[in-house]
C-alpha cells in the first residue's frame, strides 16, 4: 500500500519501484514490480491514484496498483521509444522519448489516448526529462545529448527556443549529460549532471536560462546524480545510479544534510528518477468551449440548457452538458440551480463527472462541489469547483 508523502523510487537493476517513508527514508517495501517490467525510469502517481512507470525496455508505460504493486496493465505505448522522465498537468501525461520519435509525446490522463508531441528543435539532442513550470504553464524538456533545456507552449506545442546554448559538449554553468529537472521553492529551475568532480545540481533562471550557481554539490564521483525532487519539507533529494543512495540537500543553502535513503537500501540498485506520493496537482483546470444554448420555459419559469466541448491546453477531452434551472425561488437573488456533467472522450460507456451548485447571473460565475463521479474520477467527490468565463477548475 502506498503512503501519501512517500518516497517512491525506480529501481533498474531489479527492475521494481521502491518505497520509503517520506519522513525517515526507511525502506517500506516494493511499490511495482512484474508485468515483464524491463527498465523501470520514470515514475509518476496517475489521476486515479495508481502508479505508472515508463519502461525503457518494453517502450511502454505500465500502471501498477498502489494497493498491491501488482500490475493492472498497459498505460499507453503510442509512439514511445526509451522513455523516461514524466509529469502530469491539468489532465496530461507528458513522456520524454529518448529515442526516436525524439521529443515529448503527451497523452490523456486517464485513457492514455495520445494527443500529440513536442518536437525538438534540435537534431537527436536526447530528450531525458520534463516538467511544467506553474509560473508560466510552459513544458520544459531536458536534452541529455545536449546539454540544454528547451520549453514548449503548451497549447500550440510550438518551442519557445532553447533556455540556454546547447552544450558542446559541455554547456552553462559546466552542465553535462544532465538527468532531471525541478522547479524548486524559489520557482527557479534546477538541474542534475555534471562531469567528474564537478556532479551535483545547478540552479538557473527559469525565464532567461541563466546560470545562478552550482546549488548542491554530491562531492563524490561514486554519487552520479539522476532523478531530483523536492519533497514536502521543502528540501532537494537527489537519487545517485552508481551508489544506489538517495542524498537530501537544504534547500536555502544547498548544504548536504544526509544519505536519505543509505546506499542499496531495500535493494536499491541503480535509481533513476524519483517522486513523492503526494500525486498531480489536485487542482483540474478546463476550458469550456459552447456550442449550443438554447431556454426552455415551463409553468415552474425557465430551464437553459447549454452544451459544448471541455478542452484541456486545446486538446478536446471531453463534452459537457449544462442545465440551470430558474424558478420563483432563485429569482430574488438572480441566481439559478446548476448541473454540469462532463463526459470523457476515449472509453464506453465514457468516465463522467457531474458537478452541482449555483450559476449567479449577475457576475455569470458558477460554483458549487463534485457531486458524483465514474471510477477514474471519483477522487474528486466533494472538491470545490468554479468558473469564470470559459476556465472551469476544480480543487
Amino acid at each position: 500500500m502506498i503512503t501519501k508523502g512517500n518516497l517512491l523510487v525506480t529501481s533498474q537493476n531489479d527492475k521494481t519501484v521502491k518505497q520509503y517513508n517520506g519522513t525517515t527514508g526507511a525502506f517500506v517495501g516494493v511499490a511495482a514490480s512484474g508485468g515483464a517490467l524491463g527498465d523501470p525510469l520514470g515514475v509518476v502517481v496517475g489521476l486515479d491514484g495508481n502508479l505508472l512507470v515508463s519502461d525503457g525496455q518494453t517502450k511502454q508505460v505500465k500502471r501498477y496498483s498502489s494497493a498491491t504493486g501488482a500490475l493492472i496493465g498497459v498505460f499507453t505505448s503510442t509512439n514511445l521509444s526509451d522513455p523516461s522522465g514524466m509529469t502530469i498537468h491539468n489532465g496530461i501525461l507528458y513522456v520524454a522519448n529518448f529515442d526516436s520519435p525524439q521529443g515529448v509525446q503527451s497523452f490523456d490522463a486517464t485513457t492514455g489516448v495520445n494527443t500529440g508531441n513536442f518536437v525538438p528543435s534540435l537534431a537527436n539532442p536526447g530528450p531525458r526529462d520534463v516538467k511544467v513550470n506553474p509560473a508560466n504553464n510552459r513544458l520544459y524538456v531536458l536534452y541529455y545529448g545536449a546539454a540544454t533545456v528547451e520549453s514548449f507552449d503548451l497549447t500550440t506545442k510550438s518551442s519557445f527556443g532553447l533556455l540556454m546554448p546547447a552544450g558542446n559538449p559541455i554547456g552553462s554553468g559546466g552542465l553535462y549529460t544532465p538527468g532531471a529537472i525541478a522547479f524548486g521553492p524559489d520557482g527557479n529551475l534546477y538541474i542534475s549532471g555534471g562531469t567528474l568532480g564537478n556532479l551535483g545540481v545547478r540552479r538557473y533562471n527559469p525565464a532567461t536560462g541563466a546560470f545562478i550557481d552550482f546549488f548542491a554539490k554530491t562531492g563524490n564521483d561514486n554519487y552520479s546524480p539522476v532523478g531530483i525532487a523536492f519533497g514536502p519539507d521543502n528540501n532537494l533529494y537527489v537519487a545517485t545510479q552508481n551508489a544506489s543512495n538517495v542524498m537530501r540537500f537544504n534547500y536555502l543553502t544547498g548544504a548536504f544534510m544526509d544519505f536519505f535513503v543509505p546506499d542499496g537500501s531495500g535493494g536499491l540498485s541503480e535509481p533513476f528518477h524519483l517522486t513523492f506520493a503526494i500525486g498531480p496537482s489536485s487542482a483540474l483546470t478546463y476550458t469550456l468551449h459552447r456550442d449550443c444554448l438554447n431556454n426552455l420555459d415551463d409553468p415552474g419559469m425557465r430551464w437553459q440548457i447549454e452544451g459544448g466541448k471541455v478542452l484541456v491546453n486545446g486538446t478536446h477531452v471531453a463534452n459537457y452538458s449544462s442545465v440551470k434551472r430558474i424558478s420563483c425561488g432563485t429569482t430574488e437573488q438572480n441566481t439559478a440551480q446548476l448541473w454540469v456533467t462532463m463526459f470523457f472522450l476515449g472509453a464506453k460507456p465514457p468516465e463522467n463527472m457531474t458537478l452541482q451548485g449555483a450559476h449567479d447571473f449577475g457576475s455569470g460565475t458558477e460554483i458549487g462541489s463534485v457531486s458524483a463521479a465514474s471510477s477514474a474520477y471519483s477522487a474528486n467527490i466533494g472538491k470545490q469547483f468554479k468558473r469564470v468565463g470559459d476556465t472551469l477548475t476544480i480543487g
